[in-house]
């Protein structure tokens, strides 16, 4: 007798399916959001005092960013695959993100940017070599800092795109996918939402 769900089989997809809505609905996804808010201030905080050549705050914080970040991604991929299940890979962000407001999105993409060009050029900007402690932790701090911004943003956004996808419609009145330009039924264009 076998216990438990075998990967791939349809019973595994369900549970994790009804998970997935349990963890959504029921509200499960606040507190991951407030981890995520604390770990981004957190690292920023760490980010700023390795800016300024202090890399005490990194060492002594990394017992506690990462596990927590590590707590937090997984409910970000929960969430992620709610929002995403029924759209195509190449809208994969713009799905994950629909809730979420305009400006938080392009400051998201700003701070990842600049955490991965910081990653390559912080030795340049403060010399001292990549090996040097200060620029480990300016480039650590700012990877940190790009990952639980991705995270708040991806969980803010679960907790909103309800509430978007329940008001996508044609000029026209039909329901249309949260990303869709044009109505399937019609063929009339999507009406503009309001930014949020």
């Amino acid at each position: 007798m076998k216990f438990g769900y075998v990967v791939g089989d349809s019973r595994c997809r369900v549970a994790y399916t009804q998970l997935t809505e349990l963890f959504i609905v029921v509200g499960l996804i606040y507190p991951f959001l407030v981890l995520a808010v604390v770990g981004f201030v957190a690292a920023l905080g760490v980010h700023l005092a390795a800016l300024c050549g202090v890399t005490g705050p990194l060492q002594f914080s990394l017992k506690l960013i990462f596990p927590i970040l590590f707590v937090v991604w997984v409910a970000t991929i929960l969430a992620s695959q709610r929002l995403t299940r029924e759209f195509k890979q190449k809208d994969l962000w713009r799905a994950a993100l629909r809730g979420c407001p305009k400006l938080l999105q392009r400051a998201l993409w700003i701070l990842f940017g600049y955490a991965w060009i910081g990653s390559f050029t912080f030795h340049w900007l403060f010399g001292g070599g990549m090996d040097s402690p200060a620029n480990a932790a300016r480039s650590m701090s700012a990877i940190l800092l790009a990952f639980y911004a991705i995270a708040a943003c991806v969980l803010y956004s679960a907790t909103q795109a309800s509430k978007l996808d329940e008001t996508s419609r044609c000029l026209n009145g039909h329901r249309i996918s949260p990303l869709a330009m044009y109505c399937e039924k019609c063929g009339a264009p999507a009406k503009i939402q309001p930014t949020t």
